[in-house]
């Protein structure tokens, strides 16, 4: 059965360094998975192999929600902690 992670956190920052932050995020995790990220502002669209989903940035959180397909979903409990990780990362001052 496929699975979701969603993570939302407060980012601490303005809506347009939320957004740099956001970009540079994206970047990261092209090189690093191999997944496409479109921008558009404080949104992202994120497609890759077993995975699709979305990023955006607010006044005050990041929120990315991601759907994964059958092999990605076993190893669910990895991909959060990616997430929390590259946000720790990403958007720590």
């Amino acid at each position: 059965m496929a699975k979701s992670v969603f993570v939302r956190r407060p980012h601490g920052t303005t809506a347009e360094q939320a957004q740099a932050k956001l970009a540079d995020l994206s970047n990261a995790l092209e090189s690093r998975y191999g997944i496409s990220i479109s921008l558009t502002g404080g949104n992202a669209t994120v497609k890759g192999r077993g995975v699709k989903g979305s990023a955006t940035v607010d006044d005050t959180n990041v929120t990315i929600d991601l759907k994964l397909g059958m092999p990605a979903s076993l190893v669910a409990g990895k991909i959060e902690q990616g997430v929390h990780k590259a946000i720790d990362e990403h958007f720590s001052a």
